[in-house]
């Protein structure tokens, strides 16, 4: 292949621009993605990209589209995909080494296609792991999940930054996990890589009065040169896992269908020689997975460390003079509606009584972090360590946000404990769900070992709207208001609902209306607060589908500073809002 001659443009024929994946001393990863196998994919480094690194392919195993994708010409309606079809792509990665601490050098990919035709990438910039006392900037962001307003807020991180030193996402990089039209190309221009790449189209329409005078404006946003020349590092959020594994439910039938793995479990055993009549492990692992839930699709199509023993799914990493630890925190959210056919956080639907294959356990935490654990053992070895105990900052990312002020900050981060409502003769008439505020996992195991570690940042997601407390010197921060919102519920704005105020039944104090269910007050922006109440007051929280948010931590300074963007004046500045030190 020809040096010298990268695209000045992007190639449609890529599915993706390349991206940067775990950086090592002396190297790091480079991937990208096609819609054929094609040979000869390589990328290629230095000023005349003389240095030439071989990639392997791999296909992911799960990514399909179905009636519910918006892609080609199709719209959500199932004028192209009828139902579940897999759909071939094929990822390639070449892990790039001889790289020198704070050397950056440019680089392209190319790929053959299968007619033997030369595809090339445009160039970019790429880096080992940066050395200690590096100044950096890392962007803080979760939640994109193809929503409005992520595209204009990727772009304006760039606008306003140029480029960041990595990405920690805190969960939810699209819906539907195994969609690969979330990813890549859905035709709403917000999929996943395109909007952290650049490579997005989106349009804004936004309708504003001011002095009684109705004013629109219509802009497009692209997302942001991002992750071309910055490493990703992203955790597991709700939105990053499949439930059990059957294609006639579709792809959202699936994502709503996990199940708990101790429940498939059980299941097996009951019926291992029908299964497995040869007892092979590797059977009775697929068949457990397939029953309950999984994360195929993110662990295929990433690469990050895996040091602990749960691979990619929970990790840790030093970046400069951060360290931060990624958990695997979340759990599958649930309607909280007590409708007779709901299957949702509190209950379960009437006409499933009798049969607890259509169960949906509540909202279960898939992967346990209580103490005992293996997570939580594995946390305690990582806190131990002298990388962790020597770093200058000390940063956690969990999806969960167990303390908050949104909608998905409660009930209790808990197991739910299950409730089986007989009438006098003993026949089952409901399945409730408690979630007791006092069995909190993260409150009662993991936050305190967190606080005596001098961890300054937990960084956490899945509420979408932004906010921040300061307890016990750690500071915890959930910038998601990046797409959308759902909703800020303190005193004096808006209140929760508790549907378990209307039935006896439950312990309807185990759900705060308003506020941190632990009591935890919120801190208001240093600067100024972009938005107020009804009467108003500023409030310590920003929730809007107007105002988009991303937050940078810069370790120069020992600072993460937060900034909004009004989507309904395109022309308008990006101001910093809100201001905290972690020294």
């Amino acid at each position: 292949m020809a040096a010298f001659a990268q695209a000045e443009m992007p190639d449609d024929r890529l599915l993706t621009d390349p991206f940067l994946q775990f950086p090592t001393a002396d190297g790091v990863h480079v991937v990208w993605f096609t819609e054929f196998e094609g040979s000869e994919h390589t990328v290629h480094v230095g000023s005349g990209f003389d240095r030439a690194f071989a990639a392997v392919t791999t296909q992911p195993s799960r990514l399909a589209e179905d009636n519910g994708s918006w892609i080609g010409e199709q719209n959500g309606d199932g004028s192209v995909y009828s139902g579940w079809t897999f759909r071939p792509v094929w990822r390639h990665e070449a892990y790039v080494d001889g790289l020198s601490t704070g050397e950056r050098l440019p680089y392209y990919v190319s790929s053959l296609t299968d007619e033997g035709d030369e595809v090339q990438s445009r160039a970019f910039t790429l880096a080992p792991l940066p050395a200690a006392g590096q100044p950096l900037r890392i962007l803080l962001t979760s939640d994109h999940q193809l929503m409005p307003m992520t595209p204009a807020n990727l772009q304006k991180v760039t606008e306003l930054l140029g480029t960041v030193d990595a990405v920690f996402l805190a969960g939810d990089l699209q819906n539907i996990p195994d969609r690969a039209s979330e990813w890549f190309d859905d035709n709403r221009g917000r999929a996943f890589f395109p909007g952290l790449q650049g490579l997005a189209g989106s349009t804004l329409e936004r309708t504003v009065v001011r002095d009684g005078v109705t004013y629109t404006s219509t802009a497009t946003y692209v997302g942001g040169e991002l992750i071309q020349n910055a490493p990703l590092y992203p955790v597991v959020g709700n939105h990053e896992v499949m439930g059990r594994f059957n294609p006639a439910n579709g792809l959202n039938g699936m994502f709503n269908d996990p199940r708990p793995r101790a429940v498939a479990e059980a299941l097996y055993e009951q019926n291992a020689a029908l299964y497995n009549p040869s007892g092979d492990p590797a059977v009775r692992e697929a068949w457990i997975v397939d029953n309950s839930f999984n994360t195929i699709t993110y662990e295929e199509l990433f690469t990050l460390p895996q040091h602990g023993p749960a691979g990619e799914r929970y990790y840790s990493i030093q970046f400069g003079d951060v360290y931060m630890i990624g958990l695997y925190g979340t759990r599958i959210w649930r309607s909280p509606s007590l409708g007779a056919n709901t299957r949702g956080k509190y209950r379960e639907a009437a006409g499933h009584l009798n049969t607890p294959d259509q169960w949906g356990w509540g909202e279960f935490i898939f992967e346990d972090m209580a103490a005992g654990s293996e997570q939580y053992e594995w946390l305690v070895g990582v806190i131990a360590s002298e990388e962790f105990q020597s770093a200058k900052h000390k940063v956690v990312l969990m999806h969960h946000p167990v303390h908050g002020l949104g909608d998905n900050s409660v009930p209790a981060f808990t197991n739910p404990v299950q409730v089986l409502d007989r009438d006098e003769s003993g026949r089952l008439v409901g399945v409730r769900y408690e979630y007791p505020l006092e069995a909190d996992i993260f409150v009662n195991d993991v936050e305190p070992l967190l606080k005596e570690a001098g961890v300054q940042l937990l960084h956490t997601g899945h509420s979408h709207l932004w906010y921040r407390f300061l307890e016990d010197g750690l500071n915890i921060l959930e910038s998601s208001n990046v797409g959308n919102n759902y909703g800020c519920y303190i005193e004096g704005h808006t209140l929760r609902g508790n549907p378990l105020l209307n039935d006896e039944r439950y312990d309807a104090s185990n759900l705060a209306v308003s506020g941190d269910a632990f009591g935890y007050e919120p801190v208001f922006p240093t600067i100024f607060a972009p938005m107020q109440n009804a009467d108003g007051q500023d409030l310590p929280c920003v929730a809007s589908n107007d105002l988009t948010v991303f937050s940078i931590l810069d370790t120069g300074t020992g600072t993460v500073s937060s900034y909004v963007f009004d989507t309904r004046d395109p022309a308008g500045e990006i101001r910093k809002f809100d201001e905290f030190s972690l020294e």
